[in-house]
């Protein structure tokens, strides 16, 4: 019993230890701004988000808008969080692939959609597939207008044994307004297809000084050494910058050349997760490929042993769909003009 009273003493001093640990303010490297709740983080806290990709190197990845540990916040956001997919729970490593591609591509724009199996969406279908899409799709600046190779990132199981986890430089086709996309996809001519369907500027296109929809999405396609090809598309409501078709390095932000819209982030967005197709019966479901996915190359992808023309990824009382939608809203305080 003595032994034992001794000790009681001794334990509040313990918890306060604990406590005091538990309370101690986060470290702020020396020669560093200490960041600031409520206020814009400093670059380094940025620059601690990083992943180590497939050949060793550090990348820049995903991170919530407001820091979890210092409450400041960054200009941009990156949509979903990675870590909740079923289907590919890893952190991606940004730039991995344009890297390889000799394409760098702007930290800002890369975006992240989860849709996992059994989901409902505003459409009231079911997703019966988990799927994780990491795509490269800002509309913060104008050279998207320019460049047709994006990167993409795209993960898929499915209960009946389809896989896939692929990523590569993905075509998102020619870039132009939505009645020029409705003219050429009806033409038989998969050459001057339309994939970024962008607002342009009034008179250029379809579109008055007051539209009633800002929409702009694009379909990205990734073809693996003819052992799949994965489709998907992401689409903003609010796209920050609208293109001059006549000059595409011209800026133009959206809410200064349509009337009535204001606050556009590119935070307001969906996608498409899929349609997927397996051209892999007896193939190795592991192989390797460049940047664009030709054969050869330093780039891991999977496939599943699969031959099938898509599969169904989404149910409805009034049947199936290849593909899934799902809206992914990030708006909040603080965002830029680059997200």
């Amino acid at each position: 019993m003595q032994k034992r009273t001794a000790l009681l003493p001794v334990l509040p001093w313990l918890l306060l230890a604990c406590n005091a640990l538990e309370a101690a303010p986060p470290v702020v490297p020396p020669d560093q701004p200490t960041p600031v709740a409520g206020q814009a983080c400093p670059d380094w806290v940025h620059n601690r988000h990083v992943v180590k990709g497939p050949d060793g190197e550090l990348y820049a990845t995903w991170h919530p808008q407001v820091d979890p540990e210092y409450g400041c916040y960054f200009d941009h956001d990156h949509g979903d969080d990675p870590r909740t997919s079923l289907a590919n729970p890893e952190l991606p490593p940004f730039g991995y692939v344009g890297k390889l591609a000799g394409m760098p591509e702007a930290h800002e724009g890369f975006k992240v959609f989860v849709a996992n199996r059994n989901t409902r969406n505003d459409e009231d279908r079911v997703a019966l597939t988990s799927t994780r899409i990491v795509a490269h799709m800002g509309t913060g600046g104008v050279r998207r207008y320019s460049l047709r190779q994006h990167s993409l990132m795209f993960d898929l199981v499915a209960p009946s044994g389809h896989r896939v986890s692929v990523q590569g430089m993905a075509d998102t086709g020619l870039v132009g307004s939505i009645c020029q996309r409705d003219l050429t996809l009806g033409d038989a001519d998969p050459s001057n297809d339309i994939g970024r369907t962008v607002m342009t500027l009034p008179g250029t296109g379809c579109h008055s000084n007051s539209p009633g929809s800002l929409y702009e999405i694009w379909a990205f396609r990734l073809r693996l050494a003819d052992k799949a090809e994965v489709v998907a598309s992401t689409a903003v409501f609010d796209p920050i910058t609208t293109m001059n078709p006549a000059n595409l390095a011209e800026l133009h932000y959206t809410e200064q050349v349509f009337s009535g819209f204001s606050g556009l982030r590119g935070c307001d967005r969906e996608a498409y997760h899929g349609p997927v197709y397996w051209y892999n019966r007896n193939g190795p479901e592991v192989f390797y490929t460049d940047a664009f996915g030709r054969p050869g190359g330093p780039i891991r992808q999977l496939v599943s042993r699969h031959d099938d023309v898509g599969i169904w990824m989404s149910q409805r009382s009034d049947g199936f769909q290849n593909q899934f939608k799902l809206i992914s809203k990030h708006c909040a305080p603080g965002l830029g003009l680059k997200n």
